[in-house]
Parts: C-alpha cells; sequence; structure tokens
C-alpha cells in the first residue's frame, strides 16, 4: 500500500491537526458554556466544532492507517498500534459526547465524555510525536537506515 504524499509531504500530519485542534477546542467552548458566558453561543461552537472535528478525525484516521501498514519495523509498528487505538478510543468518547447532546448543549456526561476525549487527544499527540521524533517516522532514515523509518 502507498504512502500518501503531497509534494512529498505526508499527509496524515496535516489532516491531523484538524482533529487535534477542534475537539479539544468543542471541550474549551463547552466548559466556557458551563461557566455561563453566552451559553448558547458557546454551545453551538461546540457542537460544531465537535462535528467538523469527527469529520477531520475520519480523514486523519485514513491516512494513518495508510502508513501504519507500511510500517514493517515492529517497535514502531507496535507504538503505532497504541497510537492508533488511542486515537479509536478519543473519537468513541467524542462520539459519545455528541450522542449525549440536547440540541447543542453538553449535559454533565457529555462533559464529562469531551474532557476524557481532550486528555485522550494529548496521549496521541505524544505516541505520535514519539512515532516522529523518537523513531523518525516518515521523516528519513530510522537507526538501522532503512529509508522512511520503516
Amino acid at each position: 500500500m502507498p504512502r500518501l504524499s503531497i509534494l512529498n509531504h505526508p499527509v496524515h500530519p496535516i489532516l491531523q491537526a484538524i482533529p487535534a485542534t477542534l475537539l479539544p477546542a468543542s471541550t474549551t467552548f463547552d466548559v466556557l458554556a458551563r461557566l455561563g458566558r453566552d451559553e448558547e453561543g458557546l454551545s453551538k461552537a461546540a457542537h460544531y466544532s465537535l462535528i467538523y472535528g469527527l469529520v477531520g478525525a475520519a480523514s486523519a484516521a485514513a491516512t494513518g492507517v495508510l502508513d501504519y501498514y507500511e510500517t514493517e519495523n515492529r517497535p514502531v509498528r507496535r507504538l503505532a498500534l497504541y497510537h492508533g487505538l488511542t486515537n479509536v478510543a478519543l473519537v468513541g468518547s467524542y462520539v459519545l459526547s455528541l450522542l449525549r447532546r440536547k440540541g447543542h448543549k453538553a449535559d454533565d456526561t457529555a462533559l464529562a465524555l469531551s474532557a476524557l476525549g481532550a486528555a485522550l487527544t494529548v496521549l496521541s499527540g505524544y505516541l505520535g510525536g514519539e512515532l516522529v521524533y523518537a523513531y523518525g517516522v516518515r521523516v528519513g532514515e530510522d537507526q538501522d537506515g532503512i529509508p522512511g523509518a520503516s
């Protein structure tokens, strides 16, 4: 399966910025709405940030899966699997949060699920950073001289 790139740049790191920013932003908007500042407007902002973040997560996941299947180095592949499973859990928590909403407003459970998703976003970012900065995935050669840190 080929690695997806545009102008010799991997696509997954570009697309991951969408869910990595919009999903935690939805949590932030929910918290601010709960504090009573423009509750209706912030709840709508949270709702739409959540929806667009989930759409972005689907795109990032598709390109991440392509990169995963090109990775041959077993320890790196295991770490990539943990990164992917963390993303599945965080997207699941945000989907459940979306389903719990009444209109645009998050109840206590939806807010807790959203907060869990935000925490998992941090863990996922750490694991993704390990893949790139510790193992050089998609940035050159790994410590064994294998192109693309496979």
